[in-house]
């Protein structure tokens, strides 16, 4: 549970901020293109069925 809570916060945080953080547009785009698209798939396809089987488990157990 821990290591998934440490990979959607830092993934999550990517996305949101490293954006903001980069003012160059040639830049930005790039980053957005070849790391943001990446993580954004590993967001779906790792950190959200994970998150239903970590969440099913706290509501079976109380």
């Amino acid at each position: 549970m821990i290591k998934w809570l440490i990979i959607s916060i830092l993934l999550l945080g990517a996305c949101a901020y490293l954006p903001l953080w980069i003012k160059d547009d040639r830049l930005r785009s790039l980053v957005m293109r070849w790391v943001l698209v990446p993580v954004s798939v590993v967001i779906i396809v790792y950190v959200y069925p994970a998150g239903i089987e970590v969440f099913k488990k706290l509501a079976l157990t109380f």
